[in-house]
């Protein structure tokens, strides 16, 4: 006889009370529900339905390492099918994942992306350049500007200027849709020029016209001398000798524009947002940059990836039914494994809220306790690229300007849909340094 199923203790408000909370205020609410119930604890919220939180170390260690044919990354990431496409790897189990993580993997290894920081370095500098000196600035959206013009240039490898200024144009209409797209499939159906799902679908189309003209001009070239991400993809085979279908690399293209664009930016938001309100952590970066050492920059990185974390948790499906910590849980159930709470344990990482790199400095965190990009079979793909983009573009604004914040209050975290961002956009007042040139 199998085990009777049994849920972890949770509140009992309703389910759109508890929906709303973990919309505008996830952290907040998990933090919480921990203090409540414990490391698990269960949730319910429109439209996954019943959500099993872990906190506890060991349960997130065991669930980001689990085979991904036991705990399914791709079905809890099902909801985003109709933005990335059906062959993204972000919606792929077992085997499938596994062969097409080996095609995409190489280009995005360490190694490989120390290549292109001249390129990020060029772009940033060109974005600042334009910034308003001597007044507050936001700069959540000149990240976002600026991350996308890379990934257009590093990860697409475009340079045809129409085709650049039309993705500039239609990237952020494709990636901040109307959240009601998201939550009722129903209105995903082009119920004509302005429903939403059809001003979703027209942005759609054009961004999938210029991605396959790319992709065939790109594949009827004969030099093999570029290196941007879809030149290598290109010339990349599958395990039985097949090069990727072009459908393979829209989807994936794609889903590296949608989860690597945004995420990075709003960390380099949170990272100069936290370090303007820490005038001794910004004045030891300026001079370790000065002198050519990177080491309390990665510091500051992971730092800021641990107390403002860009997204709360990862979220897996059962496969089959299983038992954590004393509970017998039913095969399709959501487990969201509590990043945010994990980086934010005060028995690991004392007075937790506190901004302080040196917590990275000599012997950091372990992976069980730090797990900005998760980890096993589904650790991010564009890790090395996202840690080499943030090293550049914080090293390059300082080089060129001195910031102060533009309020003494720090900024709280509002969610945007799944992101959490500075709730003014990382406010700060720049001044230019003698040496740079905005001519």
């Amino acid at each position: 006889m199998n085990p009777a199923i049994s849920l972890p203790p949770g509140p009992r408000m309703p389910v759109l009370a508890q929906t709303v909370l973990s919309a505008i205020q996830p952290l907040e609410f998990a933090k919480d529900c921990r203090r409540k119930y414990g490391n698990l604890f269960t949730i319910k919220v429109f439209p996954v339905g019943t959500v099993v939180c872990a906190a506890d170390p060991a349960v997130i260690r065991r669930a980001v390492t689990a085979e991904s044919s036991t705990l399914l990354a791709g079905d809890a990431n099902r909801v985003m099918d109709f933005v990335v496409g059906p062959r993204s790897v972000l919606l792929l189990d077992g085997p499938e994942h596994v062969r097409s993580r080996q095609v995409l993997l190489p280009p995005f290894r360490g190694p490989s992306v120390q290549r292109y920081q001249d390129t990020i370095a060029e772009v940033t500098a060109d974005a600042v350049r334009r910034w308003p000196a001597g007044t507050p600035v936001s700069l959540l959206p000149r990240m976002q500007h600026v991350t996308l013009e890379i990934m257009m240039r590093v990860v697409f490898g475009i340079t045809d200027l129409k085709r650049l200024a039309g993705l500039r144009a239609l990237v952020p209409k494709l990636l901040h849709m109307n959240p009601a797209v998201v939550l009722f499939p129903l209105l995903r159906k082009d119920w004509g020029r302005y429903s939403p799902g059809g001003r979703f679908a027209r942005v759609k189309a054009a961004v999938d016209e210029i991605l396959y003209s790319e992709i065939a001009r790109r594949r009827s070239e004969v030099d093999g001398e570029r290196s941007d991400v879809l030149s290598l993809l290109l010339r990349m085979r599958h395990a039985d000798g097949q090069p990727a279908t072009d459908e393979d690399l829209r989807d994936n293209l794609v889903t590296v524009l949608a989860v690597g664009h945004e995420t990075t930016a709003t960390t380099l938001s949170w990272a100069f947002e936290r370090l303007v309100r820490h005038p001794e952590a910004l004045a030891r970066l300026e001079g370790e940059l000065a002198d050519g050492q990177h080491e309390y920059l990665d510091a500051v990185i992971n730092e800021t990836l641990r107390v403002r974390p860009v997204v709360g948790d990862i979220a897996r499906i059962l496969a089959a039914p299983a038992t954590i910590d004393g509970y017998r849980l039913p095969a399709g159930i959501m487990l969201a494994l509590s990043l945010g709470l994990l980086h934010s344990c005060p028995r690991r990482y004392p007075e937790p809220e506190e901004f302080r790199p040196e917590r990275f400095l000599g012997e950091a965190p372990g992976p069980e306790l730090f797990l900005p990009f998760g980890g096993g079979p589904h650790r991010c793909l564009g890790a090395a690229f996202a840690m080499t983009t943030m090293r550049t573009v914080i090293s390059t604004v300082l080089a060129h300007t001195r910031l102060r914040a533009a309020a003494p209050e720090p900024e709280r975290q509002r969610a945007m849909g799944p992101v959490l961002t500075p709730a003014r956009g990382a406010e700060v007042v720049l001044q230019r340094r003698k040496a740079f040139r905005t001519s």
